[in-house]
């Protein structure tokens, strides 16, 4: 019995003399040290003004980078305020990389613009370098004269995408009979827009070089580093009577000749008075002014 009792007191004993095994440090959790990047904007360029009229121009830009997320929207922005944004007036043309061209239209005559272009991405909107340009307006200086007109949809010659029209001389050549009592029908019939150049041509190889006369004046004509002037056509004068007050510098008291042969002996002129187109003796002696063609 004793022997028992011995045996569980050693026991006892060496338990409890047992060094007791430490417990595990916890594991941190891990943390990720890899650094998100930020987002990136897209890249864009602006491309420069061009076929700019009284109320539209074109432009475009050249996007050559997404950036970290693909370009939703591209285009170009303008407005009379420099540093123009998305919540101007712009266009939409297309998404991703790449050129396009856009169309600003809705342009008042003469106004000051600022434009550049835009891409867009989830990551925000970026822009261009900026152009400033203005509108065309009637009566400004231009090629050699005065703007006196811009080609509409409607007329022949008109292009969208450039502008064209009718340049005017800043004054009047002076007095000129239309044919010096030469009573010929030159063939130079035609009336409309677009055909004053041809006229003065087909006068002046009907006439010849030997007289002066108002269609030979504007042939010979060298003025603001052009020679393409000639005699406007009925049409084209009263294009240029209707814009009289912005080209300035016409005779309010005056009648002036135009390259349009009615006859033999009678030619169109314009009232400047009344503003009426009519026939009148070749060799009465009215004022004249030039014009080109852009």
């Amino acid at each position: 019995m004793k022997a028992i009792f011995l045996t569980i007191a050693i026991g006892l004993l060496l338990f409890s003399c047992k060094k007791e095994k430490a417990s595990a440090p916890p594991v941190p959790p891990r943390v990720d040290t890899t650094a998100v990047p930020p987002p990136q904007l897209p890249v864009v360029t602006t491309d420069s003004i061009s076929a700019v009229t009284q109320s539209s121009a074109a432009c475009g830009g050249n996007v050559t980078s997404e950036g970290s997320s693909p370009v939703t929207f591209r285009g170009v922005c303008w407005s009379t305020g420099k540093d123009p944004t998305i919540a101007d007036a712009k266009t939409l043309n297309g998404t991703g990389t790449g050129k396009f061209t856009s169309a600003m239209t809705g342009l008042a005559d003469g106004g000051t613009y600022y434009a550049r272009a835009y891409a867009t991405s989830s990551a925000g909107t970026s822009y261009g370098n900026t152009f400033i340009f203005s509108a065309l307006v009637v009566g400004e200086v231009f090629q050699g004269g005065v703007l006196a007109y811009l080609l509409k949809p409607s007329d022949s010659g008109y292009v969208a995408t450039v502008p064209h029209g009718l340049v005017a001389a800043p004054d009047d050549l002076g007095r000129f009979q239309w044919s010096n009592y030469v009573y010929t029908q030159t063939g130079a019939s035609a009336t409309a827009l677009g055909t004053g150049n041809a006229n003065t041509a087909t006068i002046v190889t009907s006439l010849g070089t030997t007289t002066s006369y108002a269609a030979r004046y504007c042939a010979e004509l060298v003025l603001g580093g052009h020679d393409d002037w000639y005699l406007p056509s009925r049409d084209e004068l009263m294009l240029l009577y209707d814009a009289r007050n912005a080209i300035r510098n016409f005779s309010s008291s005056d009648y002036y000749w135009t390259s349009s042969d009615q006859g033999g002996s009678t030619a169109w002129i314009q009232s400047f008075i009344t503003g009426v187109s009519s026939s009148y003796d070749k060799a009465g002696n009215f004022k004249v002014r030039a014009i080109r063609t852009f």
